[in-house]
């Protein structure tokens, strides 16, 4: 597809590292000057090194469904309520998509301590981690799904 002068169309996502070299390339060949095949494997290793992943995104339960926040940055919130718990280390924190749009199932990994019952436990990072979820986050969480790997002795 071709804009009004002649040249591609594109979408507007503003003007980045990846649009900046695709222009370079198709001038090169407008140019009609064969690209140097280096310089090609150069110019593109270059672009994917400068661009950012920043991984999967979350939705923040806002009617509008435009916000929303890295699952590195949620995990992090989420394993760090569950740390609050004492006796509790979170060793990973994992999202699944849920059964309702904007909504979200988070699956927690965790050592526990043996000070009180497990599943009194595995119900306190439940509270605390959807507290967090819902009220520091933003996020709607419809489970929480815990999975512990390691149960230790107090003190221990």
């Amino acid at each position: 597809m071709t804009g009004p002068s002649g040249e591609a169309a594109r979408p507007e996502h503003g003007n980045t590292v990846a649009a900046s070299a695709v222009d370079t390339a198709a001038k090169l060949l407008r140019d009609r000057m064969p690209p140097d095949t280096r310089c090609l494997v150069d110019l593109v290793a270059a672009v994917i090194r400068d661009e950012v992943w920043v991984g999967p995104c979350l939705p923040l339960g806002d009617p509008s469904c435009t916000l929303r926040i890295t699952a590195h940055a949620a995990s992090a919130a989420l394993r760090y309520a569950a740390d609050a718990v004492p006796g509790v280390t979170a060793v990973s924190c994992r999202f699944a998509p849920a059964d309702r749009a904007a909504s979200t199932q988070v699956n927690l990994t965790l050592t526990a301590g043996l000070d009180r019952p497990l599943p009194e436990t595995a119900e306190l990072v439940r509270r605390s981690v959807v507290d967090t979820s819902h009220h520091v986050l933003g996020i709607v969480v419809t489970a929480v799904d815990i999975r512990v790997i390691d149960a230790h002795h107090p003190g221990m």
